[in-house]
């Protein structure tokens, strides 16, 4: 079954390899206007590839790869920015720098800290982490086609203070990183709430973003996320967010193992921004049954989405 699992990991990641790079030609066609470019991670580290889980294997970026990517952008003339600067851009308070980049990081694992911050700090970039406020400290091993004990590790509070200063940012990712579109208002509430107002409290900061797990939104979701002291909130959608853009509502480019360096350099060029088509609930129900499909055959729970 071990087999099975790495012979089916490196076919999925190798076929979207092989699509990213087939579909490039569509991207420079269909050109999406100009807007802020928020990058999204999830894992950064120096794990064996068959060591990790089903999930881990495909949204992890390796050190090398991390570093060759920030590198690219000092070489391009990028800067890193935070969340306050990135609002009042969408917002219109500052001009648009096209050459601003927003670095963030869902689930909050503990490399974030140990393998992508020395990276970070090495290139002269700051970035936004969003924990799951009830994983903090804990591990993935709860969560489907998790990692084994001491890969899947969350970022502890003292950890997370740690990432604070060394000068990066706090957000949300809920309590427990439900579908937030299949709540009702209760849950929904509590979950954009009670994340808010912990991390506050336990950290010391501002809470004032939250990353929707998966990216699931809808207008009832964005706003209860504004309504709970939310002033930024984070989808998965692919592109860039111009300004005006409803700040609850996002967009983000996502980085993982099967983005190549070429692709990269793409992705931050706009070619990819066009696929933010693909974001909508018939596309998401249709990836929750292709996960499923993937766990039949690999024996395991289906995985959380984001």
């Amino acid at each position: 079954m071990a087999n099975q699992s790495i012979a089916l990991s490196v076919s999925r990641i190798a076929v979207k390899v092989i699509l990213k790079h087939l579909i490039v030609p569509i991207g420079f066609v269909l050109r999406q206007p100009p807007g802020l470019r928020v990058l999204l991670y999830h894992r950064v580290n120096r794990h064996p590839f068959r060591a990790l889980g089903l999930v881990s294997r495909e949204i992890s970026v390796s050190t090398d790869a991390f570093d060759r990517q920030m590198a690219y952008l000092v070489r391009r003339g990028f800067r890193s920015i935070g969340l306050d600067e990135a609002r009042r851009m969408i917002e219109g308070e500052c001009p648009l720098d096209t050459k601003a980049v927003l670095i963030t990081f869902d689930d909050g694992y503990t490399d974030n800290l140990t393998d992508a911050a020395p990276i970070l700090k090495r290139h002269g970039f700051k970035a936004v982490v969003f924990p799951v406020l009830g994983m903090i400290g804990s591990d993935n091993r709860e969560w489907p086609m998790s990692d084994p004990k001491a890969l899947g590790d969350f970022m502890d509070e003292k950890q997370l203070k740690d990432w604070l200063a060394q000068g990066h940012e706090v957000g949300s990712h809920t309590m427990s990183h439900p579908v937030l579109t299949d709540l009702g208002d209760a849950d929904l509430r509590h979950e954009l709430q009670q994340s808010h107002d912990e991390l506050e409290k336990r950290l010391g900061i501002s809470c004032n973003a939250v990353a929707y797990p998966g990216g699931n939104v809808e207008p009832r979701v964005a706003a209860m996320a504004s309504a709970a002291g939310y002033q930024l909130g984070f989808t998965t959608q692919s592109g860039r967010s111009s300004p005006g853009t409803d700040p609850a509502r996002l967009r983000r480019t996502e980085v993982s193992i099967s983005d190549t360096q070429l692709v990269f350099r793409l992705k931050m060029a706009g070619v990819f921004d066009w696929t933010g088509v693909r974001d909508t609930p018939y596309y998401r129900r249709m990836m929750r049954a292709g996960n499923r499909a993937f766990a039949a055959l690999t024996g395991q729970r289906q995985a959380k989405p984001g």
